[in-house]
């Protein structure tokens, strides 16, 4: 992060003071004085999202409302995979191909939704062999969806 941001005749620098970090405006004018006033960050930001340069609590509001959304989705899909394996699947003579199925399309939804997370903090990708799958009880093979 740089400390020091120039532009036109404003200048902008992070400074500490006695109270803590600050940010130091000075604006230059011709030959005249410069005229300098010093922010705490957390001023400055209040005042930019007063006057709309940046949003916060629009687009922080929309973020939640599109992670709920996906997550409410998410629970439906393990739900109903869930209500499956419990009421359904025949785990002792087991054709795993809908379960494989609902968890590659689970998978594929939970990639979408970190694609635009870190690489760094992405989960590290699954590799999927249907040879060697094997038949468990429903709980058990629940709890190692969990």
């Amino acid at each position: 992060m740089q400390n020091k941001l120039t532009h036109h005749h404003l200048t902008a620098e992070a400074v500490n003071d006695k109270h803590g970090q600050a940010i130091l405006l000075t604006q230059q004018d011709g030959i005249e004085e410069p005229h300098s006033v010093l922010v705490h960050p957390f001023q400055l930001r209040a005042v930019c999202e007063q006057f709309g340069i940046i949003a916060s609590d629009p687009q922080a509001a929309k973020t939640i409302a599109t992670l709920q959304r996906r997550m409410k989705g998410l629970h439906e899909r393990i739900e109903a995979l869930a209500d499956w394996m419990a009421e359904h699947s025949d785990h002792r003579h087991a054709d795993l191909s809908y379960e494989t199925t609902q968890l590659h399309a689970l998978l594929d939804l939970a990639g979408e939704w970190c694609a635009d997370f870190d690489s760094e903090h992405a989960p590290p990708a699954v590799e999927s062999d249907s040879t060697t799958a094997q038949c468990t009880s429903a709980p058990a093979a629940q709890a190692s969806l969990l």
